[in-house]
């Protein structure tokens, strides 16, 4: 599968709420954001930095994408919903390596401070 397949399985596994992203990680992937506030090491660690994150996002639509060979850079427009039932909508920035067919880095481009508040209710 190629770069952008891969990654658009990560996509379509999120929106979809099954757990087939799961096995798109590489056992050595990281997973972090631009400022190093999140960083995951390690398969398990990236799944489990993921789990919480996944439940808010009720849509998501993939605005822009870039690839060039095992790089690539998607803007995700993304939906999320509080406990208050509460919508926010939020561009994303995600810089992707991909590996040997697996999912090998992934560093986001956001505002966590809104994403913490809006989720705070």
């Amino acid at each position: 599968m190629s770069t952008q397949d891969i990654i658009n399985d990560f996509y379509s596994s999120l929106i979809n709420k099954n757990d087939k992203w799961q096995e798109l990680w590489s056992s050595d992937a990281v997973f972090s954001d631009a400022a190093g506030i999140l960083n995951a090491k390690g398969r398990e660690a990236v799944i489990q930095s993921f789990k919480p994150f996944i439940k808010t996002v009720v849509e998501l639509k993939v605005k822009d994408r870039i690839v060039e060979g095992k790089k690539s850079c998607f803007i995700i427009g993304y939906t999320y919903i509080n406990p208050k039932g509460e919508k926010l909508n939020q561009d994303v920035a995600e810089a992707w390596e991909v590996d040997a067919g697996r999912l090998a880095k992934l560093t986001i481009y956001f505002d966590l401070t809104t994403y913490r508040h809006f989720m705070q209710g």
